[in-house]
């Protein structure tokens, strides 16, 4: 189980992006009409927005200003439809925030964190960044990156993640994640990040006992003031065609968690796991699904929505391929769900990745 997984001879990475099958819709009215709810609902509306000329000359200003470069400017601006002012001074109290909450952390470390109280609370984020796809692939990294440090969740699962981008991930998120690679010397490979809040204690990635695509399981071992979290960070194998392998990859990572669990540690299992909804009749006695504890509110069901992500030319089809699923040892008893990355990038008329990223919050 030690040694360094390899893709299958002739297996191709492309395999990987393989888009799911079609979902067929009864009429074209219907596409529209969940398209046009969307954005109404503000997840991706569009404002009346200044000309092209005046956002160019905002980018410009407040670079110059903040001394960072336009992809930056371009997410601080598109949260104020484009006004320098109120850009300008939220970047200014986010950098104070940024520093205020490190500060805070490392106190809070210091001091007894075995007692456990109303606040205690934690916020995982998953997400399938589509690394592969080279297309504006610096602008949806920048993108990916500044979402993930707005957000400012305690856990975050990546998949897709490339060797190309590992040193950006670090030039913009090394002062407040610990950033564990799974598998640095393969074309492609998950990501685990943590909040200081977060203790580490040990890493390691196991690859699959069958998989044509060199997925594995990477395995971290933390702390969450003073109680034992054991986490599972996966890309399970693609396409509809591959269910089989995708099975015994599933069966594989329910046999990790029930082996770590003792009824007292917080478990939590995470990831693009490219599954249809008839890949998994039942989870491991006492584990969760985050969305599914959380409601399942259909407004949050899909993860891959080409209805409403046109990043692939991939047809109207739906999926709830990510999924956060958890066993809280007592920890929690309330979870929230929710999906990121929505927004459209204005410069490069795309969105951050071809998968909405995933959201819990237990508490």
């Amino acid at each position: 189980m030690s040694t360094t997984p390899r893709l299958s001879k002739g297996s191709e990475v492309a395999a990987a992006k393989e888009g799911p099958e079609v979902v067929k819709t009864e009429e074209n009215l219907e596409v529209a009409k969940t398209r046009e709810e969307h954005e109404q609902s503000g997840d991706c509306k569009e404002e009346t927005e200044p000309s092209n000329e005046e956002c160019e000359e905002a980018l410009r200003k407040f670079a110059q200003i903040t001394k960072t470069d336009e992809a930056c400017a371009h997410f601080f601006l598109q949260d104020f439809n484009w006004q320098l002012q109120p850009a300008l001074e939220r970047f200014f109290s986010y950098v104070t925030e940024t520093e205020e909450e490190a500060n805070s952390t490392k106190a809070s470390s210091q001091s007894s964190v075995n007692e456990l109280n109303d606040d205690f609370s934690l916020t995982v984020m998953s997400w399938n960044i589509d690394g592969l796809d080279e297309h504006n692939i610096a602008i949806r990294f920048t993108a990916v990156c500044y979402i993930i440090s707005k957000i400012a969740a305690d856990v975050v699962f990546l998949q897709e993640m490339t060797p190309s981008l590992v040193p950006l991930i670090r030039n913009n998120l090394n002062g407040e994640y610990s950033i564990l690679v799974a598998t640095p010397n393969l074309p492609y490979f998950t990501v685990v990040l943590l909040k200081p809040v977060v203790e580490f204690i040990s890493h390691r990635a196991f690859p699959y006992e069958r998989s044509g695509m060199g997925r594995s399981m990477q395995l971290v071992e933390a702390s969450l003031h003073g109680r034992k979290m054991m986490l599972l960070n996966t890309h399970l194998e693609s396409t509809k065609k591959h269910s089989n392998i995708r099975l015994t990859q599933i069966q594989e990572c329910f046999e990790q968690l029930i082996e770590w669990d003792d009824g007292k540690t917080i478990i939590i299992f995470g990831g693009d796991l490219n599954v249809r909804d008839d890949e998994i009749d039942e989870l491991p006695p006492g584990f969760k699904d985050a969305w599914v504890a959380a409601g399942s509110k259909p407004k949050y069901k899909f993860t891959w929505d080409t209805l409403l992500n046109d990043n692939k030319d991939a047809g109207n089809s739906r999926a709830r391929f990510d999924r956060i699923i958890y066993k809280s040892g007592g920890a929690f008893s309330k979870v929230e769900f929710t999906l990121e990355g929505q927004n459209r990038i204005r410069t490069a008329l795309c969105f951050p990745s071809d998968h909405w990223a995933v959201l819990a919050h237990f508490h």
